[in-house]
């Protein structure tokens, strides 16, 4: 219960980047999606703090937000953080 508790808590604290705008960026890549998300987080977060995960053809499949055990944004290890800030990022704008 406690679990789901701070899950709400955390999940409630956050606030999402306009994605259709960033969908329709030129040049749109995975430094850029993390700039926005944590410019539209506040000064606790930063880039490094988001990581995405990307499918072969360069979709965002997930946006990996890394906690440290004190419930701070903390940097994302190497496997969590994904691609390089470079690499193009493509963002469904269907359903």
């Amino acid at each position: 219960e406690t679990y789901y508790k701070v899950t709400r808590i955390l999940w409630d604290s956050l606030t999402f980047p306009d994605f259709d705008r960033l969908s329709r960026k030129d040049g749109l890549n995975a430094g850029t999606l993390r700039a926005a998300f944590a410019r539209a987080n506040g000064p606790r977060w930063k880039a490094e703090h988001v990581g995405l995960k990307l499918n072969q053809r360069g979709w965002l499949q997930e946006l990996r937000l890394c906690y440290g055990r004190d419930f701070l944004p903390t940097r994302c290890n190497a496997r969590q953080f994904g691609p390089r800030d470079n690499v193009k990022v493509k963002i469904w704008r269907g359903l």
